[in-house]
């Protein structure tokens, strides 16, 4: 792996994250960078600033339950405070807005606990993930929501590759754009490390990466 490469956001001049260049491989495909946003995640300043960029952004939305992926939910936590809160003239203001993560079950769906399903059901969900590179994991959470009786209000990532998922904006903090050639093989296809016999140099999951 080669030094990374540190990344203002486009949405939030106060916010960074680092870009390793390298081959890893994660659930769905490979990538050429990996997007390091511990600091947003883990740095409480980081995640409150964060936060409020999500919140302003949805201030016009209607939500009633968070639903937050892959280490959001620290993130998330202060996204509900921001928009129940009345600094930002958001129609959330005073709501009570649930924090919901599912499980995984032996399939690799998402499902709800039964004490769970009243926080989803007929309720306007976000959907918060750390890194849509693809779209799959959005769409599974989408299919999750769905299933459980609620509404997908809108998608927000700290890393999107993607705009727009069934005709709904996907907000982002980062986006490809903002790293220099940047590039996602689904399930490896069309790799071009791989093709010229580049071996991973780690495998990347919600949490972090690992090196091989």
């Amino acid at each position: 792996m080669q030094q990374p490469i540190r990344i203002v956001s486009h949405s939030n001049s106060r916010l960074f994250a680092d870009a390793i260049p390298g081959h890893f491989a994660t659930n769905h495909s490979h990538i050429n960078y990996y997007i390091d946003m511990s600091e947003i995640k883990h740095n409480m300043s980081m995640a409150i600033e964060a936060a409020r960029s999500i919140a302003f952004r949805y201030s016009g939305v209607s939500i009633d339950t968070l639903l937050c992926l892959e280490g959001t939910e620290y993130i998330g936590a202060y996204v509900a405070r921001a928009l129940a809160s009345s600094g930002i003239g958001s129609m959330n203001t005073h709501k009570n807005i649930y924090l919901v993560e599912p499980d995984v079950n032996v399939n690799g769906q998402f499902m709800f606990a039964d004490n769970l399903r009243p926080m989803v059901e007929h309720r306007n969900a976000l959907i918060m993930v750390n890194t849509a590179s693809t779209g799959q994991t959005l769409s599974q959470a989408r299919e999750c929501i769905e299933y459980y009786g609620g509404r997908v209000a809108g998608y927000a990532a700290l890393f999107s590759n993607i705009t727009e998922l069934d005709s709904k904006p996907v907000f982002s903090l980062f986006s490809g754009e903002d790293f220099p050639h940047y590039h996602n093989f689904v399930r490896g296809k069309n790799c071009p490390a791989c093709a010229a016999g580049v071996p991973l140099d780690a495998i990347v999951t919600p949490r972090g990466y690992t090196k091989l």
